[in-house]
């Protein structure tokens, strides 16, 4: 595999009306059915933040293996999720919410990425459809003002579990739960058992958003994952450089 593709890669790009014409710029880069798929969109915010995850995609893919943006064709595999043709050792997740687009690119085998604003309203999901008992639990023990920012914290890493597992909201988020022992890492458990093949990541990414990555354990040999941007696509955001790594501080 070239050189760099053997590890997650996390890019980021913004998602601003002040780049619309660098988005509509590179347009071309995108196949047909992409193109059609982003006419269908009638809101502008909406089919702006689409346009910036499929370009993303395709510079970040490129920026894994040597090969020109416009060239990347994607198929749908099991469950509906999207593959890359031609290079099956490659592997994605896309996530994109207000203001902020992602992208985790890695060698085969699963990988989830999932972005969500920090000042997100979740209180209808606190539930036992959404979390596990013991989940829920802890968090109704909480002070009312913390309770949000604990449920981001176990929904983002379902939520990317969920990406990378392929199933999406098919998966019984009820009978899934993170914890973090004591080395400070979270963990799967699936039916209160830990789930060891898993390696996950929780992070704050400044003061707006907030984030989770879950990768096969046998898929990565590392645990460092380094936020990266590309040339094409504007960030001006502080977080270009930094080094995640799963026990760090949320």
């Amino acid at each position: 595999m070239p050189a760099g593709a053997a590890e997650p890669r996390l890019f980021l790009a913004e998602v601003d009306a002040d780049h619309d014409a660098v988005y509509e710029a590179q347009l071309g880069l995108l196949d047909e059915d992409e193109r059609a798929r982003l006419a269908r969109l009638r809101l502008a915010a909406v089919r702006r933040e689409a346009l910036a995850a499929r370009l993303l995609l395709r510079h970040a893919l490129s920026a894994c293996w040597p090969r020109p943006p416009q060239d990347w064709r994607y198929r749908r595999g099991i469950y509906g999720r999207p593959q890359v043709l031609d290079a099956p050792e490659l592997s994605f997740s896309l996530s994109h919410c207000a203001g902020l687009v992602g992208c985790l690119v890695a060698p085969g085998g699963r990988v989830g990425l999932d972005l969500e604003p920090a000042e997100r309203d979740t209180a209808e999901l606190w539930n036992a459809r959404t979390l596990a008992p013991q989940e829920l639990a802890e968090l109704w023990a909480q002070a009312p003002e913390l309770r949000g920012q604990a449920f981001l914290r176990s929904w983002t890493l379902k939520e990317a579990y969920a990406k990378a597992s392929g199933r999406g909201l098919r998966l019984p988020f009820d009978r899934i739960a993170f914890a973090r022992d004591g080395d400070g890492v979270p963990h799967l458990q699936r039916a209160g058992a830990p789930s060891p093949a898993w390696r996950l990541w929780s992070f704050r990414l400044g003061p707006t958003h907030l984030g989770a990555i879950a990768v096969r354990r046998a898929r990565v040999g590392q645990d460092a994952i380094a936020i990266e941007t590309v040339a094409a696509l504007p960030y001006r955001g502080a977080e270009s450089g930094r080094v995640l790594r799963p026990a760090d501080p949320f």
